[in-house]
Protein backbone atom coordinates (compact mmCIF):
# COMPACT_ATOMS: atom_id res chain seq x y z
CA UNK A 1 0.00 0.00 0.00
CA UNK A 2 3.35 2.44 0.46
CA UNK A 3 4.66 1.77 -2.66
CA UNK A 4 1.33 2.02 -4.73
CA UNK A 5 0.42 5.56 -2.40
CA UNK A 6 4.12 6.41 -3.31
CA UNK A 7 3.40 6.00 -7.06
CA UNK A 8 0.18 7.57 -6.70
CA UNK A 9 2.03 10.85 -5.11
CA UNK A 10 4.78 10.86 -7.74
CA UNK A 11 1.91 11.21 -10.62
CA UNK A 12 0.22 13.74 -8.72
CA UNK A 13 3.17 15.64 -8.32
CA UNK A 14 4.22 15.73 -11.94
CA UNK A 15 0.73 16.53 -12.94
CA UNK A 16 0.75 19.59 -10.93
CA UNK A 17 4.55 20.49 -12.64
CA UNK A 18 2.91 19.89 -15.79
CA UNK A 19 0.20 21.78 -15.53
CA UNK A 20 2.27 24.74 -13.71
CA UNK A 21 4.96 25.08 -16.54
CA UNK A 22 2.22 25.30 -18.90
CA UNK A 23 0.89 28.01 -17.20
CA UNK A 24 3.86 30.04 -16.94
CA UNK A 25 4.58 29.47 -20.82
CA UNK A 26 1.03 30.33 -21.54
CA UNK A 27 0.27 33.90 -20.95
CA UNK A 28 -1.96 34.50 -23.87
CA UNK A 29 0.27 37.28 -25.10
CA UNK A 30 2.91 37.74 -27.72
CA UNK A 31 6.38 38.89 -27.40
CA UNK A 32 7.74 42.40 -28.72
CA UNK A 33 9.78 42.58 -31.60
CA UNK A 34 13.00 43.90 -30.25
CA UNK A 35 16.84 44.56 -31.92
CA UNK A 36 19.57 42.85 -30.81
CA UNK A 37 20.18 44.98 -27.75
CA UNK A 38 16.68 43.58 -26.95
CA UNK A 39 15.13 47.04 -27.18
CA UNK A 40 11.52 47.56 -28.93
CA UNK A 41 11.94 48.32 -31.92
CA UNK A 42 10.34 52.09 -32.90
CA UNK A 43 7.57 51.25 -35.39
CA UNK A 44 7.05 47.89 -34.60
CA UNK A 45 4.06 46.29 -34.04
CA UNK A 46 3.25 43.04 -31.62
CA UNK A 47 -0.48 42.52 -30.13
CA UNK A 48 -2.90 40.46 -29.68
CA UNK A 49 -6.36 41.94 -30.55
CA UNK A 50 -10.01 41.08 -30.64
CA UNK A 51 -12.58 42.66 -33.25
CA UNK A 52 -16.02 41.97 -34.11
CA UNK A 53 -16.49 40.61 -37.72
CA UNK A 54 -19.44 38.68 -38.56
CA UNK A 55 -21.21 40.18 -35.98
CA UNK A 56 -18.86 38.15 -33.59
CA UNK A 57 -15.87 38.79 -31.29
CA UNK A 58 -12.63 37.08 -33.04
CA UNK A 59 -9.10 37.46 -32.44
CA UNK A 60 -6.10 38.91 -34.67
CA UNK A 61 -2.42 38.16 -34.10
CA UNK A 62 -0.61 40.93 -35.51
CA UNK A 63 3.19 41.12 -36.29
CA UNK A 64 5.42 43.03 -37.89
CA UNK A 65 9.02 44.77 -37.36
CA UNK A 66 7.41 47.90 -39.72
CA UNK A 67 3.91 49.05 -39.59
CA UNK A 68 4.08 50.39 -42.56
CA UNK A 69 5.71 47.52 -44.65
CA UNK A 70 2.56 45.61 -46.56
CA UNK A 71 -0.17 43.81 -45.21
CA UNK A 72 -0.46 39.94 -45.34
CA UNK A 73 -3.64 38.66 -44.61
CA UNK A 74 -2.77 34.89 -43.37
CA UNK A 75 -5.72 32.53 -43.38
CA UNK A 76 -4.79 29.18 -42.02
CA UNK A 77 -5.72 25.67 -42.51
CA UNK A 78 -7.80 23.17 -41.12
CA UNK A 79 -10.87 23.90 -41.18
CA UNK A 80 -9.94 25.54 -37.41
CA UNK A 81 -6.44 24.81 -37.17
CA UNK A 82 -4.32 28.22 -36.40
CA UNK A 83 -0.78 28.14 -37.41
CA UNK A 84 0.70 31.18 -35.23
CA UNK A 85 2.95 28.50 -33.33
CA UNK A 86 4.23 27.29 -36.15
CA UNK A 87 4.58 30.28 -37.92
CA UNK A 88 6.83 32.30 -34.95
CA UNK A 89 8.54 28.99 -34.12
CA UNK A 90 10.39 28.32 -37.67
CA UNK A 91 9.61 31.68 -39.92
CA UNK A 92 9.65 35.04 -37.62
CA UNK A 93 12.44 36.64 -40.50
CA UNK A 94 8.82 36.85 -42.94
CA UNK A 95 7.83 39.33 -39.93
CA UNK A 96 10.92 41.60 -41.08
CA UNK A 97 9.09 42.36 -44.24
CA UNK A 98 5.22 42.39 -43.74
CA UNK A 99 2.81 43.10 -41.32
CA UNK A 100 1.62 40.08 -40.75
CA UNK A 101 -2.21 39.17 -39.67
CA UNK A 102 -2.65 35.84 -38.17
CA UNK A 103 -6.56 35.52 -38.14
CA UNK A 104 -7.90 33.17 -35.77
CA UNK A 105 -10.95 32.05 -37.69
CA UNK A 106 -14.30 32.10 -35.90
CA UNK A 107 -14.64 28.60 -34.30
CA UNK A 108 -11.11 28.12 -34.24
CA UNK A 109 -8.11 28.89 -31.03
CA UNK A 110 -8.31 32.12 -29.68
CA UNK A 111 -11.89 32.79 -31.19
CA UNK A 112 -13.13 29.60 -30.36
CA UNK A 113 -16.02 29.26 -27.85
CA UNK A 114 -17.42 25.92 -26.44
CA UNK A 115 -20.94 27.56 -26.54
CA UNK A 116 -20.96 28.51 -30.34
CA UNK A 117 -23.05 26.42 -32.58
CA UNK A 118 -22.76 25.23 -35.91
CA UNK A 119 -24.85 28.00 -37.53
CA UNK A 120 -22.88 30.10 -39.10
CA UNK A 121 -19.71 27.77 -39.37
CA UNK A 122 -20.71 27.62 -43.39
CA UNK A 123 -18.16 28.84 -45.80
CA UNK A 124 -20.25 31.64 -47.15
CA UNK A 125 -19.74 33.43 -44.08
CA UNK A 126 -16.60 32.80 -43.99
CA UNK A 127 -15.62 34.53 -47.20
CA UNK A 128 -18.34 37.47 -45.71
CA UNK A 129 -15.59 37.38 -42.46
CA UNK A 130 -12.68 37.86 -44.68
CA UNK A 131 -14.28 40.55 -46.54
CA UNK A 132 -15.55 42.47 -43.53
CA UNK A 133 -11.53 41.58 -42.04
CA UNK A 134 -9.47 42.87 -45.02
CA UNK A 135 -11.85 45.91 -45.60
CA UNK A 136 -10.77 46.76 -41.16
CA UNK A 137 -6.98 46.10 -42.38
CA UNK A 138 -6.22 48.34 -45.56
CA UNK A 139 -7.79 51.32 -43.08
CA UNK A 140 -6.66 50.44 -39.89
CA UNK A 141 -2.81 50.45 -41.60
CA UNK A 142 -3.98 52.76 -44.42
CA UNK A 143 -3.19 50.56 -47.15
CA UNK A 144 -5.07 51.10 -50.54
CA UNK A 145 -5.18 47.16 -50.33
CA UNK A 146 -3.73 44.11 -48.75
CA UNK A 147 -2.24 40.99 -49.69
CA UNK A 148 -4.04 37.44 -49.07
CA UNK A 149 -2.33 34.34 -48.01
CA UNK A 150 -3.86 30.85 -47.30
CA UNK A 151 -2.60 27.28 -46.43
CA UNK A 152 -4.54 24.32 -47.06
CA UNK A 153 -8.32 25.11 -45.89
CA UNK A 154 -6.86 28.62 -46.17
CA UNK A 155 -6.11 28.50 -49.76
CA UNK A 156 -9.85 27.75 -50.77
CA UNK A 157 -11.59 30.38 -48.26
CA UNK A 158 -8.71 33.02 -49.67
CA UNK A 159 -9.09 32.10 -53.59
CA UNK A 160 -12.84 32.05 -53.10
CA UNK A 161 -12.90 35.59 -51.43
CA UNK A 162 -10.06 37.12 -54.02
CA UNK A 163 -12.25 35.79 -56.71
CA UNK A 164 -15.29 37.69 -55.39
CA UNK A 165 -13.82 40.94 -54.15
CA UNK A 166 -10.78 41.31 -56.25
CA UNK A 167 -10.54 44.98 -55.60
CA UNK A 168 -9.08 44.83 -51.96
CA UNK A 169 -5.71 42.35 -52.59
CA UNK A 170 -2.94 42.95 -54.52
CA UNK A 171 -2.10 39.21 -55.42
CA UNK A 172 -3.16 36.11 -54.10
CA UNK A 173 -0.92 33.52 -52.52
CA UNK A 174 -2.05 30.29 -52.08
CA UNK A 175 -0.13 27.29 -50.08
CA UNK A 176 -1.29 23.50 -50.60
CA UNK A 177 -3.70 24.44 -52.87
CA UNK A 178 -7.18 23.07 -52.11
CA UNK A 179 -9.13 23.14 -55.69
CA UNK A 180 -11.32 19.49 -55.75
CA UNK A 181 -10.40 17.98 -52.68
CA UNK A 182 -13.07 14.88 -53.24
CA UNK A 183 -10.65 13.96 -55.87
CA UNK A 184 -7.70 14.58 -54.05
CA UNK A 185 -8.54 12.64 -51.34
CA UNK A 186 -9.23 9.47 -54.31
CA UNK A 187 -5.34 10.81 -55.11
CA UNK A 188 -3.94 10.34 -51.52
CA UNK A 189 -6.09 7.24 -50.56
CA UNK A 190 -4.36 5.06 -53.76
CA UNK A 191 -1.46 6.86 -52.94
CA UNK A 192 -1.00 5.78 -49.35
CA UNK A 193 -1.93 2.06 -50.08
CA UNK A 194 1.18 2.10 -52.73
CA UNK A 195 3.18 3.51 -50.18
CA UNK A 196 2.30 0.94 -47.92
CA UNK A 197 2.64 -1.84 -50.28
CA UNK A 198 5.81 -0.46 -51.52
CA UNK A 199 7.51 -0.51 -47.68
CA UNK A 200 5.41 -3.95 -47.04
CA UNK A 201 4.15 -2.45 -44.00
CA UNK A 202 1.51 -5.02 -43.00
CA UNK A 203 -0.38 -2.93 -40.25
CA UNK A 204 -0.54 -0.21 -42.89
CA UNK A 205 -1.95 -2.66 -45.33
CA UNK A 206 -4.68 -3.95 -42.95
CA UNK A 207 -5.41 -0.84 -41.75
CA UNK A 208 -6.12 1.02 -45.52
CA UNK A 209 -7.70 -2.18 -46.72
CA UNK A 210 -10.77 -1.50 -44.19
CA UNK A 211 -11.31 2.48 -44.70
CA UNK A 212 -13.05 3.84 -48.08
CA UNK A 213 -13.80 6.92 -49.40
CA UNK A 214 -16.90 8.37 -48.22
CA UNK A 215 -19.49 8.69 -50.43
CA UNK A 216 -19.51 12.03 -51.95
CA UNK A 217 -20.35 14.88 -50.17
CA UNK A 218 -19.95 12.18 -47.30
CA UNK A 219 -21.08 13.38 -43.73
CA UNK A 220 -19.06 15.27 -40.93
CA UNK A 221 -18.75 11.79 -39.04
CA UNK A 222 -18.06 9.73 -42.07
CA UNK A 223 -15.26 12.11 -42.86
CA UNK A 224 -13.70 12.23 -39.16
CA UNK A 225 -13.49 8.78 -38.79
CA UNK A 226 -12.15 8.72 -42.42
CA UNK A 227 -9.16 11.36 -41.27
CA UNK A 228 -8.12 9.70 -38.42
CA UNK A 229 -6.90 6.78 -39.90
CA UNK A 230 -5.63 8.07 -43.48
CA UNK A 231 -3.83 11.27 -42.57
CA UNK A 232 -1.99 9.52 -40.02
CA UNK A 233 -0.60 7.67 -42.59
CA UNK A 234 -0.21 10.43 -45.38
CA UNK A 235 2.51 12.12 -42.48
CA UNK A 236 3.91 8.62 -41.72
CA UNK A 237 4.94 8.19 -45.40
CA UNK A 238 6.12 11.90 -46.00
CA UNK A 239 3.30 13.37 -47.86
CA UNK A 240 1.23 15.00 -44.77
CA UNK A 241 2.45 18.12 -42.91
CA UNK A 242 5.84 18.10 -43.80
CA UNK A 243 7.97 15.57 -45.72
CA UNK A 244 10.55 14.69 -43.11
CA UNK A 245 7.75 13.14 -40.71
CA UNK A 246 6.92 15.72 -37.95
CA UNK A 247 5.89 14.11 -35.18
CA UNK A 248 2.86 14.59 -33.35
CA UNK A 249 5.22 15.79 -30.37
CA UNK A 250 6.54 17.72 -32.67
CA UNK A 251 3.84 19.70 -33.38
CA UNK A 252 2.44 19.76 -29.94
CA UNK A 253 5.61 21.18 -28.60
CA UNK A 254 5.21 24.03 -30.94
CA UNK A 255 1.42 24.54 -29.38
CA UNK A 256 2.93 24.10 -25.94
CA UNK A 257 5.58 26.53 -26.42
CA UNK A 258 3.60 28.94 -27.99
CA UNK A 259 2.85 31.69 -25.62
CA UNK A 260 0.31 33.28 -27.28
CA UNK A 261 -2.31 31.20 -25.89
CA UNK A 262 -3.74 30.35 -22.14
CA UNK A 263 -3.73 27.18 -20.49
CA UNK A 264 -7.24 27.00 -21.50
CA UNK A 265 -7.10 27.72 -24.58
CA UNK A 266 -4.31 24.97 -25.37
CA UNK A 267 -6.47 22.46 -23.84
CA UNK A 268 -9.40 24.33 -26.08
CA UNK A 269 -7.43 23.87 -29.44
CA UNK A 270 -8.64 20.12 -30.14
CA UNK A 271 -12.11 20.99 -29.48
CA UNK A 272 -12.02 23.54 -31.53
CA UNK A 273 -10.34 21.79 -34.29
CA UNK A 274 -13.26 19.36 -34.58
CA UNK A 275 -15.76 21.37 -34.10
CA UNK A 276 -14.54 23.26 -36.95
CA UNK A 277 -14.10 20.06 -39.17
CA UNK A 278 -16.93 18.91 -38.01
CA UNK A 279 -19.44 22.16 -39.83
CA UNK A 280 -16.93 22.76 -42.63
CA UNK A 281 -15.11 19.76 -44.22
CA UNK A 282 -18.79 18.95 -46.36
CA UNK A 283 -18.47 22.04 -47.81
CA UNK A 284 -14.88 22.05 -48.55
CA UNK A 285 -15.69 18.57 -50.34
CA UNK A 286 -18.64 20.22 -52.37
CA UNK A 287 -16.47 23.04 -53.38
CA UNK A 288 -15.12 22.27 -56.81
CA UNK A 289 -12.78 25.27 -57.71
CA UNK A 290 -12.30 23.13 -61.90
CA UNK A 291 -15.87 24.44 -62.37
CA UNK A 292 -15.33 27.90 -60.28
CA UNK A 293 -13.28 29.87 -60.76
CA UNK A 294 -12.18 29.91 -63.80
CA UNK A 295 -10.76 33.10 -63.77
CA UNK A 296 -9.20 35.65 -61.57
CA UNK A 297 -8.86 39.27 -62.03
CA UNK A 298 -5.46 39.77 -59.83
CA UNK A 299 -1.98 37.83 -60.06
CA UNK A 300 -2.51 34.50 -58.03
CA UNK A 301 0.55 32.70 -56.81
CA UNK A 302 0.60 28.92 -56.25
CA UNK A 303 2.92 26.81 -53.70
CA UNK A 304 2.91 23.64 -53.58
CA UNK A 305 5.25 20.62 -52.23
CA UNK A 306 6.51 18.47 -54.52
CA UNK A 307 5.87 15.52 -52.05
CA UNK A 308 1.95 16.47 -51.00
CA UNK A 309 -0.36 14.25 -50.51
CA UNK A 310 -3.10 16.32 -48.74
CA UNK A 311 -3.91 18.49 -51.08
CA UNK A 312 -2.77 16.32 -54.46
CA UNK A 313 -0.10 18.76 -56.41
CA UNK A 314 -1.12 17.06 -59.68
CA UNK A 315 -4.40 18.22 -59.03
CA UNK A 316 -2.96 21.79 -57.85
CA UNK A 317 -0.87 21.92 -61.26
CA UNK A 318 -3.74 20.86 -62.92
CA UNK A 319 -5.91 23.45 -61.91
CA UNK A 320 -3.15 26.42 -62.30
CA UNK A 321 -3.05 25.16 -65.77
CA UNK A 322 -6.54 25.50 -66.64
CA UNK A 323 -6.90 29.18 -64.51
CA UNK A 324 -6.83 32.34 -66.47
CA UNK A 325 -4.92 35.58 -64.16
CA UNK A 326 -3.42 38.68 -65.39
CA UNK A 327 -0.92 37.72 -63.96
CA UNK A 328 0.41 33.70 -62.31
CA UNK A 329 3.02 31.90 -61.06
CA UNK A 330 3.03 27.86 -59.98
CA UNK A 331 5.91 27.24 -57.68
CA UNK A 332 7.51 23.60 -56.83
CA UNK A 333 9.48 22.97 -53.78
CA UNK A 334 11.38 20.08 -53.99
CA UNK A 335 12.09 19.11 -50.77
CA UNK A 336 8.17 19.91 -49.17
CA UNK A 337 5.08 18.06 -48.43
CA UNK A 338 2.08 20.41 -47.43
CA UNK A 339 4.02 23.08 -45.95
CA UNK A 340 6.71 24.78 -48.14
CA UNK A 341 6.11 27.92 -45.67
CA UNK A 342 7.53 26.23 -42.75
CA UNK A 343 10.00 23.48 -44.70
CA UNK A 344 11.66 25.36 -47.38
CA UNK A 345 11.45 28.71 -45.24
CA UNK A 346 14.38 31.21 -47.40
CA UNK A 347 13.01 29.68 -50.87
CA UNK A 348 9.47 30.53 -49.46
CA UNK A 349 10.23 33.59 -47.79
CA UNK A 350 12.29 35.16 -50.92
CA UNK A 351 9.48 34.27 -54.03
CA UNK A 352 7.01 36.70 -51.29
CA UNK A 353 9.48 39.39 -51.33
CA UNK A 354 10.15 39.10 -54.94
CA UNK A 355 6.60 38.90 -55.67
CA UNK A 356 5.22 41.76 -53.81
CA UNK A 357 8.04 44.11 -54.97
CA UNK A 358 9.57 44.13 -51.01
CA UNK A 359 13.23 43.34 -51.99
Amino acid sequence: MKKLLKILFAILLSLIILVLVMWVKSPGTTEPITDLQGEVIPNSISTIEKVIIGGIEQTLIIRGRNKSKPVILFLHGGPGSPEIAFVRAVDQPIEDDFVMVYWEQRGAGKSYSSDMTGEYMTIEQFIADTKELSELLAKRFNQEKIYIMGHSWGSLLGILTAQKYPELYYAYFGIGQVCNQYEGERVSLEWVRAQAQELNDEEAIEELAEISLPDFPGTSDDWLNYLRVQRGYVNKFGGGAAHNETSNWAILKMLFDAKEYTLKEKVNIIPATLFSLKHLFPDVMENNLFNEPDSMQIPVYIFQGKYDYQTPTVLAKDFYDQLKAPQKEFFLFENSAHSPIYEEIEKFNSIIKEKTGNQ
